[in-house]
């Protein structure tokens, strides 16, 4: 196991995690650390003014009584202390928006993993779990890493501060610090307990969260609106909302419970040491002469030493509380992705012949193999549907095909070479696929289909993408045409596209990537019978020079492909043409005089309930 791998199991320390903010957030933004250094040498001043002052004047009440140096020293008193408040207040104005900027800055980086980590971590649910607990170190001003940033600035000038204090207290007695000190380490303990306590529930919340969290979208995505209306789930679905929150309301209330009998014992401390103390000084004055003045000082100090070293302790608490969910945070950002290599291969020249050799396959956590030894190989610029009923298997050799997983044993191999041995990127860039989950984003049609932003897109490739998916006439007959917005999230204006149009929508994005591998997977389940042959038909015409492969278990792509594999259970158990296949009489010789039915002299016909 490496030094790494040893780190992300065990956490890391919390003096490795302020290096780890500290170095990230001077090359993030330098200014911060200025306005704190301003910020924490005034902080650090400010509680002596009200503590020496005061002094200064009951010294000059109870002697000497200078009219003169009366006056000087109140209003040095009234100027200082708001001179070093105004300031205070208006670098913390400056700084807290630097401090947002760095947290926004690691909300990016957690951003930029959930869009280009392997894809078997979104279908993972403790990759789903760790997400949700690494967030919580970005959630707020006074969580993990802003917190951690706020905490340890404001400790800068709680120590310097805290060297005053013990100056003063020393002077006092060595004793009456000493005891002051251990009260403060008392009550430093229990709080730390809870906190800790608090962290060791963070995969009990994350789940419930997510689960809640589930539910929650469910309520509010009108695309689910149908279902809870025609099915009634609305009961349903609120109740597992409510079942998940309140398990996190309990979980809640017994870490409230705790921090509550934690602050019992810190006022029964506070109780004991300031009225030891405070009886100790009154018997100082009664005995030893103790100055009024000097009285005001030492009791001014030591009700603000008891504070100051407990804020002190509840930074340093909060740190290492803090510190367990930046280690989830880091865990997170550092969660292994599949290795690319080091020195990858160029990509080879079209056309692309694709083979899959001896390939089997597991999903993670799983101890069943969706394929065990699969052998198939596919020509370059042949037309290959893959048929099946479902879960047979078909989708997941896209998955496998297009690297979103990666063989346990065998190989896949593009034009001879194993594709683990070019870029993930410039691999994916071959591929046009359209899935049967079509996903679109709430832009305008043409972002849709161009996948870029506006000043990008060449909107006559648009026209005549969409011709070919047969939506031109559809998106002219809108105001806006092909800047009309999909969906009204982000414009009152937006248009919600029935399932079987965003199919075409998709079609048309990628006509408009042009790969050289084509991949419809189930791409036309939203279609009726006659709109499905006619999407195949065009795509027939457009992928003439290209690799293509349909997926699905409705056969009205096989009229169009050079070969047929028939899939069940993960197997291969029927190829060959048409034509041959339907010669053997065999299993896809079934499913397709099943359907042969709503096909008649070349022309589809609707297929009730498809």
């Amino acid at each position: 196991m490496d030094n790494n791998t040893k780190k992300r199991k065990n956490g890391y320390t919390a003096l490795q995690n302020i290096r780890y903010i500290i170095g990230d957030s001077w090359a993030f933004d330098k200014l911060v650390f200025i306005y704190f250094g301003i910020y924490t040498v005034l902080s650090s001043i400010s509680p002596f003014v009200g503590i020496l002052f005061p002094k200064f004047i009951l010294d000059q009440l109870t002697g000497q009584k200078d009219i003169r140096t009366l006056i000087m020293l109140i209003a040095g008193f009234f100027l200082s202390s708001a001179v070093i408040g105004y300031f205070m207040a208006y670098m913390q104005a400056i700084y807290y928006p630097h401090m947002i900027k760095i947290r926004f800055i690691y909300i990016n980086r957690i951003s930029e993993k959930c869009m280009t980590t392997d894809f078997k971590n979104t279908e993972d649910p403790k990759f789903l779990n760790d997400l949700e607990t690494g967030f919580r170190a970005l959630e707020s001003n006074d969580k993990g890493v802003e917190g951690i940033l706020h905490k340890l600035f404001s400790l800068g000038g709680g120590f310097i501060g805290f060297v005053g204090y013990i100056t003063i207290v020393a002077t006092l007695s060595p004793l009456v610090l000493l005891y002051l000190i251990s009260n403060v380490l008392i009550s430093y303990y229990f709080t730390l307990s809870v906190k800790r306590y608090e962290h060791s529930k963070k995969d009990e919340v994350s789940d419930n969260d997510r689960r809640s969290g589930y539910a929650y979208n469910l309520m509010y995505d009108f695309s689910y609106g149908k279902e809870l209306r025609i099915y009634s789930l609305s009961n349903w679905i609120g109740n597992i909302f409510k079942l998940y929150k309140d398990k996190r309301l309990e979980t809640h209330k017994d870490i409230r419970y705790r921090y509550f009998k934690a602050g019992l014992v810190d006022i029964l401390l506070l109780l004991i040491r300031e009225g030891i103390v405070y009886a100790y000084l009154i018997y100082l004055v009664l005995t030893d002469g103790l100055s009024i003045g000097n009285f005001t000082m030492y009791f001014a100090t030591i009700a603000g030493f008891a504070g100051w070293m407990q804020k002190i302790m509840d930074d340093i608490a909060h740190i290492r509380a803090q510190n367990l969910t930046v280690n989830d945070l880091r865990s997170f950002l550092e969660v292994e992705e599949e290795k690319e290599p080091k020195n990858p291969m160029p990509i080879p020249n079209p056309p692309y012949e694709i083979e899959f050799k001896n390939v089997s396959f597991k999903y993670p956590g799983s101890e069943d193999y969706i394929y065990k030894n699969l052998s198939l190989k596919i020509p370059a610029r042949q037309k290959l549907a893959i048929v099946g009923h479902n879960g047979a298997g078909k989708t997941t050799f896209v998955k496998l095909l297009c690297r979103l997983y990666e063989p346990d044993e065998g190989e896949i191999l593009l034009n001879g070479i194993n594709i683990q041995k070019f870029s993930k990127k410039e691999y994916s860039e071959l591929f046009s696929a359209v899935f049967q989950e079509v996903k679109v984003l709430a832009f305008s049609v043409a972002e849709n289909i161009a996948v870029c932003s506006p000043e990008k897109i060449d909107y006559e490739r648009v026209a005549q993408c969409l011709e070919k998916a047969d939506m031109s006439e559809r998106i002219a007959s809108l105001k806006n045409g092909v800047h009309t917005s999909m969906q009204k999230f982000l414009d009152d204006e937006g248009i919600e596209f029935s399932g079987g149009e965003n199919q075409k929508i998709s079609l048309a994005r990628a006509l408009y990537k042009d790969g050289d591998i084509i991949i419809l997977d189930e791409p036309t389940a939203a279609l009726d019978a006659l709109a499905e042959y006619k999407t195949y038909t065009r795509f027939n015409d457009v992928t003439q020079d290209k690799t293509a492969i349909y997926i699905s278990h409705r056969l009205a792509s096989t009229r169009f492909c050079d070969k047929i594999a028939m899939f069940e259970n993960g197997r291969l158990v029927e190829y060959g043409t048409h034509k041959e296949l339907l010669g053997k009489g065999g299993k896809y010789a079934d499913m397709f005089n099943i359907q042969a039915q709503y096909y008649k002299d070349g022309e589809a016909i609707r297929v009730e309930g498809a």
